[in-house]
């Protein structure tokens, strides 16, 4: 199977290879070369993830090709916003199967990054972790509700302010549970909207949701020396 690449410089040193054809799919390295020499290794990882939630793909057998990939490099806009990567294949509308299995990965996601945090005391979520910007796990769990809410307001669907819970895992909750309702509008939603110098299209908010909730999942594993 032949799968194509997107490759971008998500945040300085950071790098992601996204599998465009496998959402939820991609790997991370400081360096572009890094990033795309460990795509093989990080899509077999995934079709064992999928194994492991009783979603086992008839791809996992097939020898694993990529394309030459979309290479993309971020750049500052107005009010020093980092406009991130927009692929061609962002361009393309989700149809109702799509959908359906979107959310059934933000379900899995979701699971995975709960039994991360349902391993620690309430203490060891409170407390201060040295370096980390958003001050505890906690926070971490508040940022990626807000993400979240965020990408979906690309499309002008994000759940209001006013309705957000303070405390993190409500928040968690409250926004997951808006954003399953929302989904299902958008088959066959061709929107492109451009935000501070940045392109958005349906697929480009499930991919970078997908990709934030999990990439957190490893960072608070990794912070708290719990299997993830």
């Amino acid at each position: 199977m032949q799968y194509r690449l997107g490759v971008e410089d998500i945040e300085p040193d950071h790098w992601v290879a996204w599998v465009l054809e496998l959402p939820a799919c991609f790997s991370s390295a400081t360096t572009q070369q890094e990033a795309t020499a460990q795509v093989p290794t990080r899509i077999g990882e995934y079709f064992d993830w999928l194994k492991g939630n009783e979603q086992a793909s008839p791809l996992a057998n097939e020898p694993i090709e990529t394309e030459a990939p979309e290479v993309s490099r971020s750049f500052t806009s107005q009010n020093d916003y980092t406009v991130n990567a927009f692929f061609e294949g962002d361009r393309k509308p989700l149809d109702y199967e799509e959908v359906e299995y979107h959310l059934w990965l933000l379900d899995r996601t979701r699971r995975d990054l709960l039994a991360v945090v349902r391993q620690l005391p309430r203490e060891t979520l409170n407390r201060p972790v040295a370096r980390e910007v958003r001050g505890s796990i906690l926070g971490i769990l508040s940022h990626v509700a807000g993400a979240e809410n965020w990408y979906l307001d690309r499309p002008r669907l994000a759940l209001p302010d006013e309705e957000m819970p303070e405390e993190p895992l409500a928040r968690l909750e409250r926004v997951r549970v808006h954003t399953k309702a929302r989904l299902p509008e958008l088959v066959d939603d061709a929107r492109v909207v451009e935000l501070v110098g940045e392109q958005w299209s349906v697929r480009k908010v499930l991919r970078r949701a997908l990709w934030h909730e999990r990439d957190h999942t490893n960072h608070i594993a990794q912070l708290a020396g719990v299997r993830g």
